[in-house]
């Protein structure tokens, strides 16, 4: 007779099939290692979801009737969030995106006997921080009590770098189960370097906190650079509160000459840019790890960050620079723009170190933490 499968229950606001994001993205890889092991019934549940999306080898149970945040936070699901656990009874529960579903899952787990993991998905679950200030003061508190009980109710806490284990520590008193890097597949698509045009590609979906408007002042900045195409990949911000915004952002673009936009792109065209691309920028506020750096990476693209550079990777590994002002940022791009050498240098080093450090390999620890409640090395 075989093993009985270890019911496993992944929570989460958004399906994959709804939403590009790099936490949705990690569990997409996540989902198809563990499918590939054959050992779990797997839901997913969800809020937003892709209704004509049709899962394989596993469940999604989706959460209200409308891809739109409850006005006060996802602590406004808390019943049929927890109505549906109680119908999968899992054994286990992985969640991801810091949220009222986060204490939710945690209280279900603790009057059932199951297990939860918490994956921290960004710098600021383990801060208290917020990058959206205009969002509903009483969404935000509601949200905040819910991350608090979880992260001192919940089982298993993991990380993606050594400073959110230390933040998390140091601001919560929570010590993490281990850290896991995030992980992806290794590229399928030929590398391509060659030609007179040299790519700076930026790619994220357009929030205030991601700065798109400093990419487009790079792009003004090296106008003289001979051959260098700025391209821009994103779906443009929702709202009403950021129309004002995204219309400005989207004048700047129209009038700048070597800049393109190419709008919101499935993750395999993001692969395929890539692939050609010479210099990838961030210019974010704060991320957790960038799926983006990895996927650069693995495509032999050097890394210019304004900001962000979780662990201190891009300095002490030299997969690209880390910049401290707008003209350090410019000056950066333009050296890896001019010099080929030094460019093809920092790629093969980035691709190298990728895939030896963000292989599918590291989805076996969350497997282990899954089946034992332990993790190798933690």
């Amino acid at each position: 007779m075989s093993a009985e499968l270890t019911r496993l229950s992944i929570v989460t606001p958004h399906h994959p099939s709804a939403s590009g994001g790099g936490a949705e993205f990690q569990i997409q890889c996540l989902l198809e290692s563990l499918l590939d092991l054959q050992r779990y019934d797997i839901s997913y549940v969800a809020r937003s979801v892709d209704p004509d999306f049709k899962p394989r080898g596993y469940r999604i149970v989706r959460i209200g009737n409308s891809s739109r945040a409850p006005r006060f936070g996802y602590g406004m699901d808390a019943v049929p969030l927890y109505r549906a656990l109680q119908g999968l009874r899992p054994q286990v529960i992985y969640q991801r995106v810091a949220c009222g579903y986060s204490g939710v899952c945690a209280w279900y787990a603790r009057r059932n006997s199951a297990r939860m993991i918490w994956h921290v998905a960004h710098d600021t679950d383990v801060t208290g921080e917020t990058l959206d200030p205009g969002r509903n003061p009483i969404r935000r508190i509601l949200e905040n009590a819910s991350i608090r009980y979880m992260i001192g109710a919940t089982n298993h806490i993991v990380t993606q770098t050594q400073w959110q284990r230390t933040e998390l520590e140091r601001n919560y008193g929570r010590t993490a189960d281990g850290i896991v890097r995030n992980f992806h597949p290794e590229p399928t698509e030929g590398i391509e370097k060659s030609g007179d045009t040299s790519t700076v590609l930026w790619v994220a979906n357009f929030k205030r906190w991601k700065r798109p408007e400093l990419f487009l002042d790079l792009a003004a900045a090296l106008q003289d650079v001979p051959g260098a195409r700025f391209v821009m990949v994103g779906a443009q911000a929702g709202g009403s509160g950021e129309r004002d915004w995204n219309a400005a952002v989207m004048q700047r673009i129209r009038l700048a000459k070597n800049v393109e936009y190419l709008g919101p792109r499935p993750q395999a065209q993001i692969n395929q840019l890539l692939a050609r691309a010479h210099v990838f920028v961030n210019t974010s506020v704060s991320e957790g790890f960038p799926n983006t750096f990895i996927q650069a990476w693995m495509r032999a693209v050097p890394v210019v960050s304004l900001q962000v550079d979780p662990d201190d990777v891009l300095q002490r590994e030299a997969l690209g620079f880390r910049a401290s002002s707008a003209n350090g940022l410019a000056d950066a791009v333009r050296r890896l723009l001019v010099t080929p050498g030094l460019r093809a240098e920092y790629g093969e080093r980035a691709r190298r170190y990728a895939l030896g450090k963000h292989s599918l390999r590291n989805a076996q620890q969350l497997a282990q933490l899954i089946d034992t409640g332990r993790m190798d090395g933690s």
